[in-house]
């Protein structure tokens, strides 16, 4: 494959997504057959072969930032147009109940995956850039996902306080995922609620509430939600939020697995966990690479360092995401054993 393909893997999932919302109403046959491209996705990954960073080419400025545009873009348009596809389901027949019935979960599947590999990470790569409208783009996107608080969370909690007893965003030894999960979701909005707090109470004009980035982003939140009540109807705003619980989870998966018994340095230093699949690092844009996102915020994504200075994943983000969650006493024995050699090499 040309290098510059490598980086348009990044498309696969939420073009498919979007080529599913335009040609539906779909039967049930062909609306389980749309979730194809995920699993052979998910296949690629459990095979992909290391990346290699020496063949890692360079292009342009504006291919990346294209690159980025065109994924909010897709982002955006797929929440309208999941929201539209849900409001003209039918309901009528025994029949139509049915196949609007596979249709709803196939629309969570799809357009919740997509939110959370795609729209979520995008936020992810433009909250770190320096440019105000990056960040608000990224603030929107979030918006999309009910999870604007994140940038908080994330930026002034997690990069601040990794590994340390303060950073809710690190999953501790032993920890399982349904644990972490109760923790972190009402728990980052709590600290970033607390955060923004401390700042106004910091600042020299006594600014009220109004200027709470986290307030503004709930208000911004709940706004969307009423305007797809009222243009789209109450189905929509449930799938609305459906997908957005299954984007964050996705998200809070890969948290999870990144730092997963990284407190305090016991198993030595290093910033993560180490990925070495191709497939997840073009498809997830960078992602993958956390520990040299750690070590340097303002790399974009396509300059971020890969580093093997950790403990090492098994497999890609893909494959590492559903193992989580479908069998976590066996993800937990792996990292457990994943951890001690790496601490014997570090020794």
């Amino acid at each position: 494959m040309p290098a510059r393909l490598n980086h348009l893997l990044c498309f696969i999932l939420p073009i498919s997504t979007f080529l599913f919302l335009i040609t539906g109403l779909h039967d049930i046959a062909n609306a389980i057959a749309w979730t194809t491209p995920f699993w052979l996705v998910l296949l690629a990954d459990w095979f992909s072969p290391d990346f290699k960073p020496q063949t890692n080419i360079t292009y342009s400025q504006k291919f990346y930032d294209g690159i980025l545009y065109a994924l909010t873009l897709l982002q955006l348009v797929n929440i309208i147009f999941m929201l539209d596809y849900v409001s003209q389901l039918r309901w009528e027949s025994n029949n139509d109940i049915t196949v609007s019935l596979i249709n709803l979960v196939a629309i969570r599947f799809l357009v919740g995956t997509s939110s959370g590999t795609s729209g979520i990470v995008v936020a992810h790569e433009l909250i770190h850039r320096p440019q105000h409208t990056w960040q608000l783009l990224g603030r929107l996107l979030l918006c999309t996902v009910c999870y604007e608080h994140f940038v908080i969370a994330h930026k002034r909690g997690h990069h601040l306080n990794l590994g340390l007893p303060d950073d809710i965003a690190t999953a501790k030894l032993g920890e399982s995922f349904k644990d972490y999960w109760r923790r972190v979701y009402l728990g980052y909005l709590r600290y970033s609620w607390r955060s923004e707090q401390d700042r106004l109470a910091l600042s020299a004009n006594q600014r009220g509430i109004i200027h709470n980035q986290v307030f503004q982003g709930l208000l911004a939140e709940l706004a969307l939600l009423n305007l797809v009540i009222v243009y789209f109807g109450w189905l929509a705003a449930f799938m609305f939020l459906y997908q957005a619980i299954a984007a964050v989870r996705i998200l809070e998966t890969v948290n999870y697995f990144q730092h997963w018994g990284l407190e305090n340095g016991k198993f030595g230093k290093t910033y993560g966990w180490v990925s070495h699949s191709s497939i997840s690092r073009y498809a997830l844009i960078g992602l993958p690479h956390h520990i040299g996102h750690h070590e340097d915020i303002n790399k974009h994504f396509h300059e971020i360092a890969y580093s093997d200075q950790g403990p090492t994943l098994p497999y890609g983000y893909f494959v590492m995401n559903l193992w989580v969650k479908l069998s976590n006493a066996s993800y937990q024995k792996m990292a457990m054993s994943a951890l001690q050699n790496f601490q014997n090499t570090r020794s």
